[in-house]
């Protein structure tokens, strides 16, 4: 059950000292920021959820309506081209891709993607030099890959009004792990 986060901390002048006073209050309002935070994560993966079976559920009367068509088709003798086999195919993975994040497993296994991310990848996640918490990344977590230009340094390169990579961003790709 999700606490409310308006509880009011305990009474300054009961028996505990100024410092637990503080100290108490510092965890309420800890308490308080993580529960709002935790709530907030699960609005929005149900969310997420709750959109992957909505599009389970058009996706699939889309592509029952096609196999349905393309089987009545081929059963009554008519030609079906080679190509609808295309669409099969590719269709019945989308939905299996889909029926998996809507009542599988996969939110799962993207969650424990994500923890391994942040404990040995974490390189791939420095923010914006300008963001407020750029400071709390090492400079070899912002190093990582920092000979990787801006996307607007790659492609359309043709272009003239294309930004050019100059020495702050050169454009090469980061070097893997088995070449460092």
């Amino acid at each position: 059950q999700v606490r409310s986060p308006l509880q009011i901390p305990p009474d300054p002048r009961s028996t505990m000292g100024v410092g637990s006073y503080v100290q108490s209050a510092k965890e309420n309002v800890l308490d308080t920021v993580s529960t709002q935070a935790m709530l907030q994560r699960e609005i929005q993966m149900s969310i997420n959820i709750a959109r992957a079976r909505d599009s389970l559920q058009w996706y699939g009367g889309l592509y029952a309506t096609f196999i349905t068509g393309v089987s009545l088709a081929k059963i009554s003798g008519k030609p079906v081209p080679a190509i609808a086999a295309v669409p099969a195919v590719i269709g019945g993975f989308m939905l299996t891709n889909m029926y998996d994040m809507a009542y599988g497993t996969k939110l799962q296994r993207i969650v424990k993607e994500a923890e391994y991310m942040i404990e040995n990848e974490r390189g791939r996640f420095p923010p914006p030099k300008q963001a407020m918490f750029a400071k709390k990344y090492t400079e070899e977590e912002k190093n990582v890959y920092a000979n990787v230009g801006a996307v607007s340094t790659y492609w359309p390169g043709f272009l003239p009004w294309a930004r050019k990579a100059n020495e702050d961003t050169p454009v090469v790709l980061p070097k893997s792990k088995e070449e460092k």
